[in-house]
């Protein structure tokens, strides 16, 4: 159902697996006790860097399982050739369908040296056709918390180039790792605003694959 990879000009992004990424591997990204910018990474993000390996290994599996179930989409992003940090293991990118509603929601992580390059619309690019012209859903949404300045400006750039738009701000709207109820702002575009803008053929600068 879901692409298991997309290839875009500066990024290849692959299902998140424990075969894509090993487990250890990713511990030592996502472990407080192992990466000195851990905590910067995870400041406006719904989950706390992780405590124990088996806390990694547990993130992978119900990633396969999310993947499988076509209940979440999550891959893994590596820069291709050509780019600084080529073939590392970069960060995260997913969306969540949410099928009853026809919609799916973007959301993105990404380790602190690959900050700043633009990786957020280049794959929100991939992932409008993919949820668009693929998974035939209606509505793309993205959300930041106010005070995730660079992640609210990525996404008003990426809406904006679609033909989307900011919907507003949203009182508790997201709970953090802690417990604590959040506010975020929230942007959407809609199939038709995507199809005006691109003429829905949006394929030519990526693609995508699917296992056999």
């Amino acid at each position: 159902m879901f692409p298991d990879e997309i290839v875009t000009p500066r990024l290849r992004l692959r299902a998140l697996s424990r075969e894509v990424v090993d487990p250890l591997d990713a511990y030592e990204q996502f472990a407080a006790s192992r990466s000195d910018t851990i905590e910067e990474e995870t400041e406006f993000v719904t989950w706390n860097p992780h405590e124990t390996p088996k806390e990694t290994l547990e993130f992978l599996k119900q990633a396969e399982e999310g993947h499988e179930s076509a209940e979440n989409a999550i891959y893994a992003v590596f820069p291709r050739d050509g780019e600084d940090g080529a073939g590392e293991f970069a960060g995260t990118a997913g969306f969540n369908p949410e099928w009853d509603k026809r919609r799916a929601v973007f959301g993105m992580w990404l380790r602190k040296e690959f900050w700043g390059r633009g990786y957020s619309g280049e794959r929100a690019a991939a992932f409008f056709a993919a949820v668009f012209d693929v998974l035939d859903l209606d509505v793309a949404l993205a959300y930041a918390m106010p005070e995730n300045e660079a992640s609210c400006r990525a996404i008003r750039k990426y809406t904006d180039r679609f033909g989307g738009q900011e919907d507003g701000l949203f009182p508790n709207e997201t709970v953090d790792a802690d417990g604590t109820p959040r506010d975020v702002r929230g942007w959407s575009v809609t199939r038709e605003q995507w199809e005006d803008a691109t003429g829905g053929d949006y394929d030519a600068a990526f693609r995508w694959e699917d296992s056999e």
